[in-house]
């Protein structure tokens, strides 16, 4: 069922954009609307944009990109987005910008790292906002999906303090969940709104030389969101279902191999904050057999795995005490090579008592 968009002026919307772009690109719209019904805003930028080799090369004639030269163009990409915003009306003094590593957010969940999730709990505890918009978990560029699994950690960890009344997701990365509504939330933009979004998404000079066409696509009569994620991507995903019993945790995985996304498998899992965490890895064999488990945040080995099947197809079956009961759990089947991914991240729905639930 598709659902329309309001706010109104007792909202405090907190949209957290990955790199500087994603504001106008995903919710230019949604920032015109907040604003013209008196509702409050803060723009929160994850990181700077500065790892992005190719577009900075075309930019500045230059092939050797030194830590000085990326820190310049971090610098620029957050004037882009100053002045983007100014297009859009948005204040200055409404606009975060928390300065982590580009292309680094997925090693930051993995890891467990303590610096990023405390500060973006922080950024949103201080706001304490009404509606938070940001990153779908089913994003294909890895830097968006894990920044939405960190946005769902934070949020758990607020929730004796801070209840937003809803938490909208966006998508960037992602043609085929695009190009579908099912499951959506539509904000309606006028003529008069598009145009506005479309100058902003032009103040981004440096991304508009490589991808100028697909950038300015996203200026169109409707932005969409949704409450939860999208279900042809929850269905689609290479995690396909989960059970738990009493002895083991057991994934039933549908990989494919993709132009962006192929090699060899890791699936990863996330969840938890604090001492309740879970960040694991488990490399697939191709041909099946024992494998380990990795806990990424101390490098301990937690015990074996074994998976029956084959080329990223078939079950995996995880001793049950390397994830705490109780613990929301977030999948994702990581690939070596391609810098998109195959599906991004899921979260997992599992029943205590054993037997299959649909994730």
């Amino acid at each position: 069922m598709i659902q329309t968009l309001a706010l109104d002026q007792s909202d405090r919307l907190l949209v957290l954009a990955v790199h500087p772009d994603d504001e106008s690109v995903a919710t230019g719209g949604l920032l015109q609307h907040a604003l013209a019904v008196g509702a409050e805003i803060v723009v929160v930028f994850f990181t700077d944009g500065d790892n992005n080799p190719w577009a900075q090369r075309v930019n500045e004639l230059r092939w050797a990109i030194t830590a000085t030269d990326r820190a310049r163009f971090a610098a620029r990409r957050r004037v882009e987005a100053r002045r983007a915003l100014e297009r859009l009306e948005v204040a200055e003094a409404s606009t975060r910008f928390l300065g982590f590593p580009d292309q680094g957010t997925t090693d930051l969940v993995l890891h467990g790292n303590e610096v990023a999730m405390g500060t973006l709990t922080e950024a949103v505890r201080a706001w304490r906002p009404t509606v938070v918009v940001g990153p779908s978990l089913l994003d294909l560029h890895p830097d968006h999906s894990a920044l939405g699994v960190m946005l769902q950690l934070a949020l758990d960890c607020l929730a004796d303090t801070v209840a937003p009344r809803s938490h909208l997701r966006y998508l960037v990365h992602n043609p085929r969940l695009l190009g579908r509504r099912e499951g959506s939330l539509v904000l309606p933009l006028s003529a008069t709104q598009r145009a506005r979004k479309r100058s902003a998404i032009a103040c981004h000079q440096t991304q508009l030389v490589l991808r100028s066409t697909w950038l300015l696509s996203f200026a169109k009569r409707e932005e969409r969101f949704f409450l939860a994620e999208s279900p042809v991507g929850l269905f689609e995903h290479p995690v396909r279902a989960a059970s738990r019993s009493a002895r083991s945790l057991d994934l039933t995985l549908v990989s494919r191999s993709l132009l962006r996304s192929f090699g060899p498998r890791t699936v990863c899992l996330v969840g938890g904050f604090s001492h309740a965490s879970v960040r694991l890895a488990v490399d697939l064999p191709d041909d099946g057999g024992v494998v380990k488990v990795r806990d990424l945040h101390t490098g301990r080995t937690l015990g074996d795995a074994e998976f029956c099947g084959k080329n990223g197809r078939g079950d995996l079956r995880l001793p049950v005490e390397a994830v705490p009961d109780g613990v929301r759990l977030f999948a994702k089947l990581e690939r070596r090579f391609g810098f998109f991914d195959e599906a991004g991240w899921k979260e997992l729905s599992l029943e205590r008592q054993g037997g299959r639930a649909a994730t």
